[in-house]
């Protein structure tokens, strides 16, 4: 690396579109590496191609040709979207290998702009989903001539999300090939999980010397006031929040895989509460929901569903909450939710298959009451809503998930 000059290029379409969890990926790295006194090139995709001074750097926004990406209005509110359609969206994957953001992806590697202020970079570094976002890194890193560093917030054919990927041989193999040639050329990568980088490394043995594990981490706390919790009074009833989608995430994520075990828990003697399911719910989840809300009602607990709400207000919302409750239906990956829960210092009962990595992280930490929704017992749910009257109790933030232990992993791994 030229010691006279440190220039990150950061590859990431979805930066800056309001709702993507990519964003507090990213915005972590250009943290930590303008601690390192990295200069950063953002390429980000948008309605218009335009250049913006940053006090990290410079965001570079390449126009989408194909309208997936666009520019936010003023107060942070998108622009009309097209309408969703299952079947456009169905042909549009499977012409475009791995994804549509193919289109953008090729044209802003190639883009002047983007060539002139990426030259001279260390490295270029992409983060998925969308995994067109890497086949545009490498071609980049390529064309200047240096470090590919390949950033897997989800496995590309290990646990997919992608239907396509899920149900035809066909896309696997094309993508395959894909994730195979470009993870050849990468210099780094980063996987969020231990089951991640082992079922990676068993599929591609070659990736062995040149992978890490980065968890996702805690939210600045310093966005959000945690100091105010409400002091429960006796006799009151329980309350616990769900906070995030259901099958709206994933078709995995089934309400009864969450309120099935946790009844379990209820008993003539256990005392009154109230549960809120805060987000955005299918039409499914809300008829799978029915049906327990009477089952609940006759134990006198009260299921309410609330509309999703801006981070820092659902964060000020989870801080009167007395407990938390959190559904993982991977194997691998673990939700970004844990990480905000865990910030919060609740007890937090968590529904996940047993040995996935949620599991893993669970049973090494007092906070968490893991129960295996495929064999549940009835224990977890009442060691969980016994540590729920005890609002007094505080649990020990994990530091394994810090700003400065991940900082540090990340800045080490890439040797820089």
């Amino acid at each position: 690396m030229n010691a006279q000059l440190k220039k990150a290029v950061i590859f990431a379409p979805f930066w800056n579109q309001p709702g993507h969890v990519g964003n507090y990926r990213v915005d972590r790295f250009i943290r930590w590496l303008s601690a390192q006194a990295f200069e950063i090139v953002l390429i980000r995709a948008g309605s218009h191609t335009q250049s913006c001074q940053k006090p990290w750097g410079i965001e570079v926004t390449i126009k989408d040709p194909l309208g997936l990406y666009r520019d936010p209005l003023p107060g942070g509110n998108e622009v009309t979207k097209r309408t969703p359609n299952k079947l456009r969206r169905l042909l549009a994957y499977a012409m475009f290998n791995p994804d549509p953001g193919l289109v953008w992806a090729n044209y802003a590697a190639r883009h002047p702009i983007v060539l002139a202020q990426a030259r001279d970079a260390s490295f270029v570094l992409s983060s998925s989903p969308p995994e067109s976002a890497h086949v545009g890194a490498a071609l980049l890193a390529k064309k200047l001539k240096t470090r590919l560093v390949i950033d897997m917030r989800d496995g590309w054919l290990d646990e997919p999300l992608k239907p396509l990927l899920q149900n035809s041989a066909f896309q696997r193999w094309r993508e395959g090939r894909l994730e195979k040639k470009i993870l050849k050329q990468a210099d780094t990568i980063f996987v969020t999980s231990e089951l991640w980088l082992d079922l990676l490394a068993q599929r591609l043995p070659f990736v062995k010397n040149k992978i890490h594990q980065l968890t996702n981490g805690y939210p600045r706390s310093e966005l959000f006031d945690l100091s105010s919790p409400k002091k429960r009074l006796p006799h009151k009833p329980i309350h616990l929040v769900h906070a995030g989608r259901f099958t709206g995430s994933s078709l995995l994520r089934k309400v009864s895989y969450l309120l099935s075990p946790l009844w379990m828990g209820l008993n003539d003697t256990s005392p009154k509460g109230i549960i809120t399911l805060l987000g955005e719910l299918e039409e499914q989840d809300k008829k799978e929901i029915m049906p327990w809300q009477e089952k609940f009602a006759t134990k006198g607990w009260n299921i309410a569903l609330m509309d999703a709400l801006p981070r820092a207000q659902m964060m000020d919302f989870l801080v009167q909450a007395d407990g938390l409750l959190l559904l993982s239906a991977s194997h691998a990956a673990i939700p970004s939710k844990l990480y905000e829960y865990l910030l919060l210092q609740k007890p937090i009962f968590t529904s996940t298959p047993k040995n996935s990595a949620t599991w893993k992280i669970g049973e090494g930490l007092e906070q968490i009451f893991v129960v295996d929704y495929s064999q549940p017992k009835k224990e977890a749910a009442e060691s969980f809503l016994s540590a729920c009257l005890n609002t007094e109790k505080k649990y020990a933030i994990p530091s394994q998930f810090s700003e400065e232990t991940l900082s540090d992993i990340f800045i080490k791994s890439l040797s820089v």
